[in-house]
């Protein structure tokens, strides 16, 4: 059975990314994809969580086995996508950047019952994904900054100024 995702992103109102993944993918191998997809280093944490239409968090799929007991608790490595994911329409999101509350927000759009998928791939993508970290746009900023200000600050060897305008008196 193949499942087929659609995924947006309110920062980024261009960008859209459909992927394709077998029911018996887990949620790490869809975690993956995206990763791979947006451009983005797989070293942050992420969760899915699976939403009802108002986008209220209703289940989580976590990275990290946190070990909660008596709850019901999921980890992407270890839940297939057809352990929570049954008909089209289904909506989930996906966080990857919790400081910021940042998220995609994904959409079950098709089910293909009589087909089998090894891999997972990307069937469209158009535009470009939000950062995944805010702050890495100003940090290149300020890089910039400081190379402009290192080629001003540059005011030759010691040698230079006093080879033009003598040694320097004491105060």
């Amino acid at each position: 059975m193949i499942y087929q995702f659609k995924i947006v992103s309110q920062e980024s109102l261009h960008f859209q990314l459909e992927v394709a993944l077998d029911a018996k993918h887990s949620f790490f191998d869809f975690h993956t994809i995206i990763q791979k997809s947006v451009g983005f280093e797989s070293h942050q944490l992420a969760s899915f969580f699976v939403s009802d239409k108002r986008r209220k968090k209703l289940v989580e799929i976590s990275m990290l086995d946190l070990g909660i007991n008596g709850a019901a608790f999921f980890v992407m490595q270890k839940t297939k996508l057809s352990d929570l994911l049954n008909s089209q329409g289904q909506q989930l999101i996906y966080t990857y950047d919790f400081l910021n509350d940042r998220s995609f927000f994904i959409e079950l759009t098709g089910i293909v019952m009589e087909r089998n998928l090894i891999e997972p791939f990307v069937t469209l993508k158009q535009g470009d994904a939000p950062v995944q970290v805010l702050g890495e746009e100003i940090l290149i900023d300020e890089q910039e900054d400081l190379m402009q200000e290192e080629v001003y600050m540059d005011f030759g060897e010691l040698d230079d100024y006093i080879e033009l305008y003598g040694e320097m008196d004491d105060f």
